[in-house]
């Protein structure tokens, strides 16, 4: 008996877009979101429910590479987060304090 096995490919699940966003091939949606789900507790199944374009087989690819890869991966998403924090003082600095105000008190509210 012999079993063909097809081994996972990065780029058949990935896309990296500047400045080094990974995103899930096919879709805005980057890899921190599905990894963020996952580290609040939500099984693939409940992430799949979380984004209903995703199917579980991107889904589990993505924890297998997170999993694979947790130290960089990690790293990779603290960056992400601290470059999305500088971009967004940056944004605030241009925008009126009242309009900033508003925004940051949004961001807060559950969803």
């Amino acid at each position: 008996m012999k079993l063909n096995i097809n081994p996972l490919n990065f780029k058949d699940y990935f896309e990296i877009f500047e400045p080094g966003v990974v995103r899930l091939k096919g879709y805005r949606i980057g890899i921190e979101h599905v990894i963020k789900s996952y580290q609040e507790g939500y099984s693939p199944e409940q992430i799949a429910q979380e984004y209903p374009g995703l199917n579980l087989e991107k889904i589990y690819a993505t924890l297998t590479f997170y999993l694979h890869n947790k130290n960089a991966v990690d790293k990779y998403i603290s960056e992400l987060l601290s470059w999305t924090e500088l971009r967004m003082q940056e944004d605030d600095k241009k925008t009126k304090p009242a309009a900033v105000k508003r925004i940051r008190k949004l961001q807060q509210l559950p969803f």
